[in-house]
């Protein structure tokens, strides 16, 4: 008898369009909905099958938190005081049939109870679109491999209606971490009231030989009330000397610029 293994491919779309070739598409990976209590909101997703298969795909909800480090913590609907999966209703149903290469809409509607508690200013939720016909596939030693693939879409629900989101540096440290790596970590919090996302590009400068190293940029999201953690690992072939770090910070819809500076030694 061969042996037999399920496998669940899930993603977590973190730009407007993600694409599984294992499974399903589906677009946009957010929506974000800014309206009063007692309102109720429609907006659309796109669920298309590029397989050559038919799929079953059905929807379920969950909760989400971002953890300090900017990963994704999946809780179960309405575990949260965050959560706002009670307000959504998915139309024409929860369960879809996609033929091959076919593309469904569904609407996502976001109704807001009139004794919402408003002195939370943002309400999250997950759906979950899940593959229910897994595919069928066999690895190199001949077992039998079932995928499934489950994409998950962020929702995000604001009562306001303005955008002005403040970020501001926390802490910027610099030490060695358990494998003796040279790390820079740098803190930073959410201080406004509506969700916030951005980059911090690094600039390293040797103050003895003048060099400038750039690493690689980071990228970050945040809710209210975040602080986010964001580390680099510093090459491990830099020359002994005295360095700058900038950590250049770009958020917002109005591209908001900040620096913050940390002088170390290697």
């Amino acid at each position: 008898m061969k042996n037999f293994l399920l496998v669940i491919v899930l993603f977590f779309i973190s730009v407007n369009t993600a694409f599984s070739q294992a499974g399903i598409s589906v677009t946009p990976g957010r929506l974000y909905y800014r309206t009063g209590k007692g309102n109720s909101v429609s907006q659309f997703v796109k669920i298309t099958n590029p397989t050559e298969k038919e799929l079953e795909i059905g929807a379920s909800f969950s909760d989400w938190e971002y953890e300090e480090s900017g990963k994704n913590q999946i809780l179960d609907a309405n575990t949260l005081k965050t959560s706002c999966s009670d307000w959504i209703q998915i139309l024409p149903s929860s369960f879809l049939v996609i033929k091959p290469g076919e593309t469904k809409q569904v609407e996502i509607i976001l109704k807001v109870p009139q004794d919402a508690n408003a002195e939370i200013p943002v309400h999250t939720s997950m759906i979950f679109f899940t593959q229910l016909n897994p595919g069928k596939t066999t690895d190199k030693n001949g077992a039998s491999i079932q995928v499934t693939v489950r994409m998950g879409v962020k929702i995000y629900h604001s009562f306001q209606q303005e955008n002005e989101s403040i970020i501001e540096f926390v802490d910027f440290l610099s030490y060695a971490d358990d494998d003796n790596n040279k790390v820079l970590e740098l803190k930073i919090e959410n201080q406004s009231k509506i969700w916030a996302d951005g980059t911090i590009k690094w600039e390293l400068f040797n103050n003895s030989t003048g060099k400038k190293t750039i690493l690689k940029e980071s990228e970050f999201y945040t809710l209210p009330g975040n602080i986010r953690s964001l580390k680099q690992v510093l090459p491990t072939d830099l020359p002994k000397g005295d360095y700058t770090v900038s950590a250049i910070l770009t958020y917002g819809e109005k591209d908001v610029i900040k620096i913050a500076e940390l002088e170390f030694s290697l």
